[in-house]
């Protein structure tokens, strides 16, 4: 009976034991707000090599309009389009009955005042012969003899001179090439009037030198430090898609347009198979690298708004925003400028979310992509 009741009041005080034990365990901690931890690299310079795609028109390393310099009437063209000329090759040929009967003219009073002229110098010649024997000649007569052949020299001096430059003016009726080229225009036809005189100015055929060719190419101002005579120059052409060509920067105009604020490159082709033609359209490729060490950050890093750009740089674990300035960009990343050094620790992805000052956690990695 003991026994019962013993076993009765141990199961009473039971949930008490319970209870007490249950009040004696230790509280569980607070789970804390993870803290957020931001990625950085560390600054460094390196090269900076990227490609400069710009459009460009080829020419004709000499092109030039063939125009008559004397009045006149075409009589023969003797090349069209497409022809190719050597210098010096005869191209057109001029009438003009005018000029014809000034030449004939020039000649005529040529051969008078020659006349005139060998006439004065016999009798001068005879007077001093003459003379020789004193009192046969007088003073005066001797003076006189001299003075005349003086200006019958110089009258036939003249003469000549004007006849020469009336046919020398015969000469400009055979046009002839000035450089080798390919006729690449004709505009008259035989009959008609060209020269000085024509109203309409208009060329009769057009020259360019095929064989080389130039090309210019508007350089926008920022990429002009990386820009030297003799550098090698890539290029496509729509005719050609699959193939590129190349020049040589030759030239350089030294002044930057003010409305493109670009200046004009000159590159020189040498066309030794004449597959490329004057007045196509081409897509240059203009290697552009620095010629020192730049400071390259991820394009992530570089902050932008309406105000300023600028990279978030930690310092002794606070941001600190860093106002840069954007170079060229190479893949994913790009080149800053600004109050920068090589060993400041950056945040790979900044944003202006994170204050100036704000306390940040980062680890490091590397800044390559």
């Amino acid at each position: 009976m003991k026994t019962y009741y013993s076993l009765f009041r141990f199961l009473l005080f039971l949930p008490t034991i319970a209870i007490i034990g249950t009040s004696c365990k230790h509280p569980e901690p607070k789970i804390s707000e993870t803290e957020v931890v931001y990625q950085a690299f560390v600054v460094h310079r390196e090269n900076l090599a990227t490609q400069l795609v710009l459009p460009g028109e080829l020419e004709g390393y000499y092109a030039t309009g063939i125009v008559a310099k004397v009045n006149g009437y075409i009589k023969r063209i003797l090349v069209d389009i497409g022809d190719k000329v050597s210098q010096g090759q005869l191209l057109v040929e001029l009438e003009a009955p005018e000029l014809i009967s000034q030449l004939d003219g020039a000649y005529s009073e040529l051969r008078v005042k020659q006349a005139m002229y060998m006439n004065s110098e016999g009798k001068y010649v005879r007077l001093r012969q003459t003379n020789k024997t004193p009192g046969a000649v007088s003073p005066y007569d001797m003076d006189f003899a001299r003075t005349t052949v003086i200006a019958d020299s110089l009258s036939f001096v003249a003469s000549e001179s004007k006849y020469q430059s009336v046919k020398s003016l015969t000469n400009y009726l055979n046009i002839r090439a000035p450089f080798d080229g390919i006729i690449t225009e004709r505009a008259m036809a035989p009959g008609a009037f060209v020269g000085p005189n024509d109203k309409n100015s208009m060329s009769i055929l057009r020259l360019e030198n095929e064989s080389r060719l130039r090309m210019h190419i508007a350089i926008p101002e920022k990429y002009l430090a990386e820009i030297e005579i003799g550098k090698t120059v890539l290029f496509s052409v729509k005719s050609f898609p699959d193939k590129n060509f190349e020049g040589k920067i030759t030239r350089l105009a030294k002044r930057v347009t003010i409305q493109t604020r670009s200046e004009i490159i000159e590159v020189e082709i040498i066309n030794h198979k004449s597959q490329l033609l004057p007045g196509m359209y081409a897509h240059a490729i203009i290697p552009i690298k620095r010629p020192e060490l730049s400071l390259v950050v991820p394009q992530s890093a570089v902050v932008t708004n309406m105000e300023r750009s600028f990279v978030i740089k930690a310092t002794h674990g606070s941001a600190v925003w860093v106002d840069v300035q954007k170079g060229e960009s190479q893949n994913e990343n790009v080149e800053v400028f600004g109050k920068l050094v090589p060993g400041d620790t950056i945040l790979n992805k900044g944003s202006d979310e994170i204050k100036n000052s704000e306390a940040v956690n980062i680890v490091l990695v590397s800044s390559k992509h």
